[in-house]
């Protein structure tokens, strides 16, 4: 009888505790809402000792259990909302299984040359394992199948390059990411000297961010032997592009970094204020600042092409662009939610679509679901523009391979984002993923 009652006690005790952890989580959740509606300045953080929940036998994802530090104002705010809620994502490879997947024949030889790049550049040992953890090799793989090595040696100088760019900015643990003037002196020295390597002058591009006189006089060699250690991955580029792409091209590549480099600004500004924007802006902002259109740029030049400026300049060619820069963004944003948000960066499209869903159904459930339901409307958008794009070049046997090779490649682009980021220790999904494709990520 004393063990039956032990039980019971046992029991009582188990759903007491269970029903004040509940009533602890929702009066957390109702906190933050108070704060969000009448606090928009920077408040202290609430302390949230609650394990994150996640469901029995489910991956745990890891990598962020604490609350991130340095956040202030909405993103703050939006921060304590989400802490330690589980973002579940489909398997969405359902989506593209029929869009094309595959690996270059030099992915090894990658590797050597990726390390390579990233050890001219990074002299802090642990920012260098990171980096080579993070298999840019594997990704360099797969949105370049087909290339041949001479033009894989010059894409991934770039990849690379923009990638260590951009943490200069984003990564939270530099001078640089944390000082608004700073920046804005490196996306200006950046941009001078991106404009100079590619053997273009001020008034051929017709670029907003001025350059000492000094720096328009000096050719691509004198450049070179100046500059910022995180730009000289990009003297291969240059090089590259200078000997094998007329100057319309490398206007054109050029006109998309500056682009790049406007809206990393304008994102960096966000963060640091800890402002959020609405979707439609932080579309706009991120289409810029995601880094994808440049490399679209490099499209011709990797599959050994010349299109027609009417096609590459026409309306058709920019929708394709344009959809392949959002399917991208959105891919890039949902698989490395977990990591910036662990950096302090609620700059993100899963926070801004929670911020903008309505109160009653604002939950990571809604935004899975408005993620899918994009991505599809994109992928529609993006068949309709390559169709489009065909009828252009009905008649015309070889513009017509031209064509589809480079709508091929944009696909190829996309599915490579895809497969990286479930693979990439850069994001740790490998933690957060189920037997049948889909993703608890705890943010």
């Amino acid at each position: 009888m004393k063990s039956v009652h032990m039980k019971s006690v046992h029991k009582k005790k188990s759903k007491s505790s269970k029903k004040m952890a509940t009533l602890l989580r929702l009066a957390q959740r109702g906190r933050a809402k108070l704060l969000s509606t009448f606090f928009p300045c920077p408040l202290p953080r609430a302390k949230d000792n609650d394990p994150p929940q996640v469901p029995a036998g489910k991956p745990s994802g890891k990598q962020q259990l604490q609350p991130p530090q340095g956040l202030r104002g909405e993103a703050l705010v939006l921060a304590s909302q989400l802490h330690g809620e589980t973002f579940p994502l489909p398997n969405l490879w359902k989506v593209f299984a029929e869009w094309p997947l595959a690996a270059n024949q030099h992915a090894e030889r990658l590797e050597g040359l990726v390390d390579s790049l990233l050890e001219r550049i990074i002299t802090n040992e642990r920012k260098l394992k990171a980096l080579k953890q993070a298999d840019f090799a594997r990704l360099i793989s797969l949105w370049y199948p087909d290339a041949d090595w001479p033009e894989l040696e010059i894409a991934t100088a770039y990849s690379v390059w923009i990638f260590v760019w951009d943490d200069e900015v984003d990564a939270g643990d530099t001078d640089v990411s944390n000082d608004e003037e700073l920046a804005r002196a490196y996306y200006q020295k950046s941009l001078n000297t991106v404009r100079r390597l590619l053997d273009l002058d001020s008034s051929s591009t017709g670029t907003s961010i001025s350059s000492e006189q000094s720096d328009l006089q000096k050719n691509p060699t004198e450049v070179e032997e100046e500059l910022h250690i995180n730009m000289a991955l990009f003297s291969d580029v240059g090089r590259g592009m200078r000997t094998a792409t007329d100057m319309i091209q490398r206007e054109r590549f050029f006109r998309e970094l500056e682009n790049f480099m406007v809206q990393v600004g304008v994102e960096h500004g966000h963060r640091m204020r800890g402002t959020i924007p609405s979707l439609e802006k932080y579309m706009e902002i991120r289409s810029g600042s995601v880094g994808c259109a440049p490399q679209i740029a490099l499209t011709d030049y990797m599959l050994k092409i010349r299109l027609p400026e009417s096609i590459m300049e026409g309306a058709a060619m920019k929708a394709l662009w344009k959809e392949t820069v959002i399917i991208c963004l959105i891919l890039n944003d949902i698989y490395s939610v977990q990591k910036e948000i662990a950096q302090g960066s609620l700059f993100n499209i899963v926070p801004v679509m929670y911020k903008d869903c309505k109160p009653e159904k604002q939950s990571l459930s809604t935004v899975s679901h408005k993620i899918e339901m994009a991505l599809q409307a994109s992928m529609k958008r993006f068949e309709e523009a390559a169709t489009s794009l065909d009828e252009i070049a009905y008649g015309d046997e070889q513009l017509g391979k031209d064509i589809q090779s480079f709508v091929k490649w944009c696909r190829y682009f996309i599915t490579g984002v895809l497969q990286w980021s479930l693979e990439s220790r850069r994001y740790g999904m490998a933690e957060c993923r189920h037997d049948d494709g889909s993703l608890s990520i705890v943010l």
